[in-house]
């Protein structure tokens, strides 16, 4: 048996026990139908500069270049959908599963370590850009919620969100963004056909309910690949573990 069949098999076990709510569209693959102009319009702005640092007492450095990628609403939310499993008893962790047509392009790079698979799905985090509009907690608050609806089409069972810390920058060697989180507890009996945001992989996407402890484990272990999950999951199990709900 080839190694990569046994990557596939030891994945698919691995998510096998997740809870399907509602399954995603499989995509086979990627035709690239133009190249388009990377300074055209688009939710991203790419900076380059020359710059010196400025010392303290009126030193500065050497010239040096560098660049910045920009988001349009700058940050971005992420959400975790939570519920605990009635007859388990076990924190539930609702994700999307779908495809990102970047990472299905990382073959073409030369990669420092040969990649495991080609990416035709990925398990991530609900999340979305903020708006321009979205301003203080508040705001980031009400764009989490439109985007858990959006995107799962689940509303929160309980008004306030769960406070799972501070945002953190995913890459700040090169982009400005930081990543807000927000914990909503939902019912996914509830769940209806999510509006989504009229793109076509936003439509193709699925969820999936997977237990916390097992998404840190499959974060570990690289069958998850979404740093947000894994920090969102993380702080979850600590926040709920202090409180008092009760979970296996």
């Amino acid at each position: 048996m080839k190694r990569t069949t046994r990557r596939k098999r030891r994945r698919g076990m691995a998510l096998g026990t997740a809870q399907v709510i509602r399954p995603c569209r499989r995509v086979a693959g990627l035709r690239i139908l133009q190249r388009l102009d990377s300074a055209g319009p688009g939710f991203l702005t790419l900076e380059r500069f020359r710059a010196r640092n400025l010392y303290r007492h009126g030193a500065d450095s050497k010239p040096y270049r560098f660049e910045v990628v920009h988001r349009r609403g700058v940050d971005a939310v992420a959400i975790v959908p939570f519920y605990v499993d009635s007859r388990t008893r076990r924190l539930m962790v609702i994700c999307k599963v779908g495809f990102r047509p970047g990472l299905h392009l990382r073959h073409r790079l030369a990669l420092p370590v040969r990649g495991r698979r080609r990416y035709t799905w990925i398990v991530e985090a609900v999340a979305g850009s903020l708006e321009p509009g979205d301003r203080g907690e508040i705001g980031i608050t009400a764009r989490a919620r439109a985007e858990l609806y959006e995107e799962t089409g689940l509303r929160p069972i309980e008004r306030r969100a769960r406070d799972l810390g501070a945002g953190f920058f995913p890459s700040h060697g090169q982009s400005t963004e930081k990543v807000h989180l927000r914990a909503f507890r939902v019912d996914p009996r509830r769940a209806i056909d999510p509006p989504g945001d009229g793109s076509v992989n936003e439509t193709d996407a699925g969820t999936i309910a997977v237990e916390a402890r097992r998404i840190v484990a499959l974060c570990r272990a690289g069958l998850i690949e979404d740093p947000k999950l894994e920090i969102g999951a993380s702080r979850l199990l600590r926040v709920l573990s202090k409180g008092n709900l009760h979970i296996d």
